[in-house]
């Protein structure tokens, strides 16, 4: 029997287990990724500014940073940053509704 383990985070865009960060608007709302925790090398925590992010809803212009979806990060101004192994998208810039629970939980596990 598989067992459906609790996210030890969780909020509308994405929710944190042991394993892997579930995604739950990447690209458009209810467009769902998993990315697991293994592939992510380091955690940062960054301030947006116009110019760094904090009015792209989502997506890339670089395919460096990844930005998922998200239409209140306009009015955010800080973002965690996870630093992946990935080739595309190495830096995936994430906006949790409570920003510092997320990075709290997230330093700890990487």
């Amino acid at each position: 029997m598989h067992m459906v383990k609790t996210p030890l985070y969780s909020d509308k865009h994405l929710s944190i287990f042991e394993d892997r960060i579930q995604f739950k608007s990447w690209v458009l709302p209810r467009d769902k990724k998993d990315v697991m925790i293994s592939h992510v090398k380091r955690v940062s925590e960054r301030e947006m500014s116009l110019s760094s992010g904090r009015l792209r809803i989502s997506g890339t212009s670089n395919f460096r940073d990844w930005f998922h979806f998200d239409a209140q990060r306009p009015s955010k101004n800080k973002a965690v940053v996870l630093e992946t192994d990935y080739k595309v998208y190495k830096r995936l810039w994430i906006t949790p509704e409570r920003h510092s629970v997320a990075f709290n939980i997230l330093k700890k596990m990487i």
